[in-house]
């Protein structure tokens, strides 16, 4: 093991202490969120399938001399496969974050156990909710913790400075939305993903307002769609589940869709991990002071200016529809709508009147 300790108390030690973190802060988080984003767009843009001159390990291990028709898919299940991974990375760095600011903000070691950073990680509360609001807590009691996690001692706060801090809290605040709001619910997607794949995920749906109706035989023109004619909900890989709200009182089953524009959800990941990675150096930095191992990762160049808004624009999100109606019998479920960042759109889909069209030429 390359971990040099040997179990000499019930409590965490000092010396046991440095150790651990001297390892964990020779990790590099902005090179491992940088390589999962390049994995995953170069993904989206390949079908390629390895054959067994590409991978011989692989098809060795599973025994076989016939592996034509072993990794069958198609371009769609690709697509869908890389907007999965893209939700569930961009919930990583968002809890990533937050993790390590409760970590260094809130964290106390147990009676007897000496501070280690890494351990506070490990072991930080099970419920987001718990690890945002007692972090938020945190920072509101001291205005400068926030800068003091995310810059290097010694900073000097200029005008750049500020921008960045600016800018990093924006998405220190996205991140908590991510993990912990609940109107659409979109922790709920990361843990339906994760728990059994308890999710079903459609790259064959498009769902579009319009206001031309088919005609007597049933067509659409072409030109009835488009800029002023027509907005597009979901032209994107879409990922439904379910979820019951936390709300008081009780709310029954709601399904929930999210459209997914995989390289914008891969925007958030990387503006998220950026402020992770800067807090990361920073706190190795108050870690091994003026010895700092050739190891520790560099201190990233922060965004400055782009903000969320700015990322996802005016991009519907997703879409919110009851299923079962709250367990007391008297509560009305939550309106259905539409989602956009910073914003809700009721609205009811008529499915009793719907009717059937196909698009023309015109």
């Amino acid at each position: 093991m390359h971990l040099h300790l040997r179990a000499d108390s019930i409590h965490l030690s000092e010396g046991h202490a440095k150790v651990l973190d001297d390892e964990f802060f020779l990790s590099h988080p902005a090179a491992y969120f940088a390589s999962r984003i390049s994995s995953l767009l170069a993904a989206q843009r390949s079908v390629a399938v390895p054959a067994p001159d590409d991978e011989p390990e692989f098809f060795d291990a599973l025994g076989l001399t016939k592996p034509d028709q072993l990794l069958v898919f198609e371009e769609q299940d690709r697509q869908l496969h890389v907007a999965v991974e893209a939700v569930s990375l961009r919930h990583q760095a968002a809890e990533a974050l937050l993790r390590f600011m409760y970590a260094v903000t809130v964290a106390k070691p147990k009676n007897g156990d000496a501070p280690s950073t890494w351990l506070a990680i490990a072991y930080s509360p099970n419920a987001l909710i718990d690890v945002v609001q007692k972090t938020v807590a945190a920072l509101d009691a001291d205005n400068e913790l926030f800068l003091r996690c995310l810059f290097t001692p010694g900073t000097r706060v200029d005008e750049n400075v500020a921008a960045a801090a600016e800018t990093a809290v924006a998405w220190v605040n996205h991140a908590s939305s991510l993990l912990t709001g609940d109107e659409l619910s979109v922790n709920a997607a990361h843990n339906k993903v994760k728990h059994g794949l308890a999710v079903s995920a459609r790259g064959d749906v498009r769902i579009e307002l319009m206001t031309t109706r088919p005609d007597e035989l049933g067509q659409i023109p072409v030109s009835a769609f488009g800029a002023g004619k027509s907005m597009p909900i979901f032209d994107r890989p879409m990922l439904t589940y379910l979820s019951r709200p936390h709300a008081l009182p009780k709310q029954g089953l709601e399904a929930i869709s999210l459209r997914v524009d995989v390289p914008v959800v891969l925007a958030e990941a990387w503006m998220i991990a950026n402020v992770y990675a800067a807090m990361f150096h920073a706190r190795a930095k108050r870690h091994f002071g003026d010895e700092m191992p050739e190891g520790v990762a560099p201190y990233p160049t922060l965004a400055i200016g782009r903000s969320p808004e700015q990322v996802i624009g005016g991009r519907p999100l997703g879409y919110r529809e009851a299923v079962t109606l709250p367990p007391d019998g008297t509560t009305e479920p939550r309106k259905s709508g539409l989602f956009f960042h910073g914003s809700f759109i009721p609205m009811e889909i008529d499915y009793e009147s719907k009717v059937e069209g196909v698009v023309i030429d015109g």
